[in-house]
């Protein structure tokens, strides 16, 4: 006896053994239990680690200590510098913004870092 089989009907086999296969797995898979979800919110986290507890006094800070503000390179660090001592001291967050390249995004990153005294 030959027992030749062609590819259609090996294809068929394989496709019947999987479809088994698949319902045999549907028709056994456990019932889902509802997920239970519970929402916490974020810890609040420093806006820049390696910075966390630095105050600087901003109407007494040198150049040089307001280069360790985020954003502010020696350049702006200067220009806030002269504003302070050209303008006298700033008593509201808002007048920094009147300084060439301070904007509300650079004023927002470094707020968490300056004190307003006098």
């Amino acid at each position: 006896m030959n027992w030749k089989l062609g590819y259609g009907w090996i294809g068929l086999m394989v496709l019947l053994l999987t479809a088994g296969i698949i319902w045999y797995e549907v028709a056994n898979a456990p019932i889902e239990v509802p997920v239970q979800l519970s929402y916490t919110s974020l810890p609040q986290l420093a806006p820049d680690p390696e910075l966390e507890g630095l105050q600087i006094p901003l109407n007494r800070a040198t150049a040089e200590e307001l280069e360790q503000l985020p954003g502010i390179g020696p350049s702006k660090a200067n220009d806030i510098f002269l504003y302070v001592q050209n303008y006298g001291p700033i008593t509201r967050y808002e007048q920094l913004l009147e300084v060439d390249g301070i904007g509300e995004k650079t004023l927002e990153q470094i707020k968490p870092y300056l004190l307003l005294d006098e």
